[in-house]
């Protein structure tokens, strides 16, 4: 399995990345299918959850630019009485390595009946077209495989139409439509794919 390409390197998630890839979301899905800042938490760290995250190999600026306003500290508005400002400090002499930006992440869950769950793949719209959704849903299958997953199963809405001529291109087949799955009022077609 190749962990890089010319535009993109894969890595496990960290917690620092929490706060970009719920902007992701956001930015990737409609508000009724973009999940809640809790939903997305728990996904991420349920047992047996796994999340890929692949960063630009040269960041444009823009995407320099999102990480800057990220480590910015918040505003006095920003913040609420319940919530203090925590500052983290690094040992005398210790620098933080450079974050480069994020250009998509992959979270699935691998099942104890022994089959695998993306619960979402998330492509910044700069980084499509450029093949980052096939390394997600491979790096996702290769590590699934390797656990001994025999299946990967998932969700997609009955009109995210570029989401399903993808998975279609990679093997998965339409099982059945879902009913009220997003929001109570978008349907979901749920597909399988044999490992």
């Amino acid at each position: 399995m190749s962990l890089a390409s010319p535009m993109f390197t894969l890595r496990d998630y960290d917690k620092r990345d929490f706060e970009l890839l719920f902007k992701l979301d956001r930015l990737c899905f409609d508000p009724g299918i973009a999940y809640s800042r809790p939903e997305l938490a728990s996904f991420i760290e349920q047992r047996r959850a796994y999340t890929v995250v692949a960063e630009w190999t040269e960041p444009s600026a823009e995407a320099l630019a999102e990480i800057d306003a990220l480590d910015a500290p918040p505003s006095e508005s920003a913040l609420s009485a319940s919530q203090p400002l925590v500052k983290t400090f690094l040992p005398k002499g210790q620098t933080r390595p450079p974050r480069r930006p994020i250009a998509g992440f992959v979270t699935f869950h691998f099942q104890r009946q022994g089959y695998g769950h993306i619960i979402t793949i998330d492509v910044h719209p700069d980084a499509r077209r450029h093949r980052l959704g096939t390394l997600l849903i491979n790096a996702a299958c290769e590590k699934l495989r390797k656990m001994t997953a025999f299946m990967v199963v998932l969700e997609v809405a009955v009109n995210n139409h570029g989401a399903l001529a993808f998975y279609d291109r990679h093997g998965f087949k339409r099982i059945k439509v879902l009913e009220r799955y997003y929001n109570r009022d978008v349907d979901a077609i749920f597909m399988t794919k044999r490992l």
